[in-house]
Formats: C-alpha cells, structure tokens, sequence
C-alpha cells in the first residue's frame, strides 16, 4: 500500500510514519518543516521515506505529487488554541483552505481521505458522539469543525471517500515540549516553575500516542467510509493531578514547584468523548498514563537535546 501522510514528521503523523513503514507500507512524507516538524523522529538512515517541503494549503505542491497513492492521512494542522487568537489567519489557511486543497486532490486522483481532528469541535462539557452538532468555543476548535464540514460536503457533491477520527489529549515520547506534559518535563529538569492557569481543576482524558496509532490501523481496515470516529479514553485527570504526578516522579515538591496564573478566558473546564462506535470494531486503550509516565520522563530526561539537535536539511 502506497500512503501520503501530510503533517508527517509532527508528533502523531511521525508515530503514524513509522508505525506503518514498519508495517512494510510505502510511505511519502508532505509536511512544511514547520518549528514543531522534526526530522530525528523518523529514522531517515534506516527507513529514509521520501519527504516532500510544503504545506498543504499552498495549491501548487499537488501539481508534483503522485497520483497512485492508495490512502491520504491528513495529519497536518495547526494546533495551539492560544495561537489561534493570535493568528486565526494561519489557522484557517492550513485548517480550512488546506483541507480544501488536499480534499480536491484526492477527489482529482480518487483516492481515500483520513483526517485527523480533535474532541473540541463539540465544545464545553456535553458528552461528545459522533453525529453530536459542533459548537466550537475558540478559533481552532472553529477551522477543525469547517474542516469535517468541508469533508462532508465534498463526499456529498464530489463523492470523496472521507474517514475522520478525533484526538483528545494525546501524548507520547517525541512530542515537542510545548504541550503539558513535556513541557512540564522540560521545566522541572531547569528547576523553573510551573505554570498552572487558574485553579488547575480543568479535566482532561488522556491518549497514548501508541493507542492512537492502533485506533487509525483499525479505522483504516474496519471503519466505515463518510464516518467519524472518536478516540479517547477512559482515563481522566485535572491538570493538578497530572503536575502532582510528574512531580512526585521526578522526586520535586509540588507546592514548592507550582506557579499559579490567570486562568486563560477561553479555557473549557472539560471535554467529553464517547468512543463506544470505534470499541465497537475492535479497539481499546492498552497504555494508561499513571503506568507509562515513569518511562516517558526516562526518555524526556535521556533525550534533552533531541529538538536542539534537529538542524538537517533535506
């Protein structure tokens, strides 16, 4: 099988990469080299993927590519809802008129479409089903609900077969230290304080980055086309919990290490997804965060450098 996985040295789409190179697929690579794209998590010298410099909302990068791919994994995106107040624009060019263009190339190649989206298109605190309406509460949540709208509009008029499964708080090794458990990581290995936005209750459900994959293999084979399908856990934690955690772990005092600030405005106290459709064609978590964290701080600590040391070209 011969696979393009946009977004693929981000943190999902690398394990994605690799995951299915081991599988012996054929895999190109589409991603722009953005400030979280990292080269040294996929093993160039064994695998060494073709990887092709761009972004997917820029119309011409189609022009070059193949037009025998068997499957599309979009796994491209913008991510960080704190920089989507700051620059929207970019989230809507990637997230909505990127999703535009890759949706016309596989319309054009007939190929079928994966995207990867997320838990917050449904909003704040109602529980989360797959055919739930989507109210978005911020500018990201916003572009990734346009980009299933896009998608089941695109099935509708131009007949592309679409699957979207939706993340919630994944983590894993690899993972570029801006998000909170490997920044939190990063902070206490420099003795700096940790900042916790408001009162730290706010609740997360927590996925494997290695379950995720296993939840894609699955759609992929199992799931059915113009579906969506939730991916998330059982296992929930407040932001507290996870610090007290990875403090206790690192042998640090919490109370010693904490710094409370201003809650962020826009800060949704909780998400809720129900992943009964996608454990109805075979998948569950196996790895939970209380008994993968101790590994997961062994490889932050052995790794420090790892994103410093990303200066290759290709």
């Amino acid at each position: 099988m011969k696979i393009l996985i946009t977004g693929g040295l981000g943190f999902v789409g690398s394990h994605i990469v690799n995951r299915f190179i081991d599988a012996k697929y054929d895999v190109v690579i589409l991603d722009n080299r953005g400030h979280t794209s990292c080269l040294n998590r996929v093993n160039i010298k064994k695998y060494n993927p073709k990887i092709i410099v761009g972004n997917i909302q820029d119309k011409s990068v189609y022009e070059d590519l193949d037009s025998d791919f068997d499957l599309v994994i979009n796994s491209a995106a913008e991510t960080h809802v704190d920089e989507s107040f700051e620059r929207p624009t970019d989230f809507i060019d990637t997230n909505i008129l990127g999703i535009h263009h890759l949706s016309k190339f596989c319309i054009k190649t007939k190929t079928p479409l994966l995207h990867l989206s997320t838990d917050e298109v449904i909003g704040n605190g109602k529980p989360l089903y797959e055919n739930s309406m989507t109210l978005p509460t911020n500018p990201y949540s916003a572009t990734k609900a346009s980009g299933e709208c896009i998608l089941h509009a695109y099935g509708y008029c131009y007949g592309l077969d679409w699957k979207v499964v939706r993340l919630n708080n994944t983590y894993g090794t690899m993972q570029f230290p801006d998000k909170l458990i490997p920044y939190f990581i990063k902070k206490l290995q420099n003795d700096e304080k940790l900042p916790i936005h408001g009162s730290g209750k706010q609740v997360r459900f927590f996925l494997n980055v290695d379950d995720f994959v296993d939840a894609v293999e699955i759609v992929i084979s199992k799931g059915k086309n113009k579906n969506i399908y939730n991916v998330s856990t059982d296992e929930s934690y407040n932001v507290l919990e996870v610090t007290k955690m990875i403090c206790e772990l690192m042998n640090k005092n919490v109370d010693d290490c904490v710094e409370y600030i201003d809650d962020r405005p826009f800060q949704d106290p909780i998400y809720l997804s129900n992943s009964d459709k996608l454990r109805n064609i075979g998948w569950k978590p196996k790895r939970y965060l209380k008994e993968t964290m101790p590994d997961l701080i062994k490889w932050y600590t052995k790794n420090k450098s790892f994103f410093k040391l990303d200066n290759r070209s290709i």
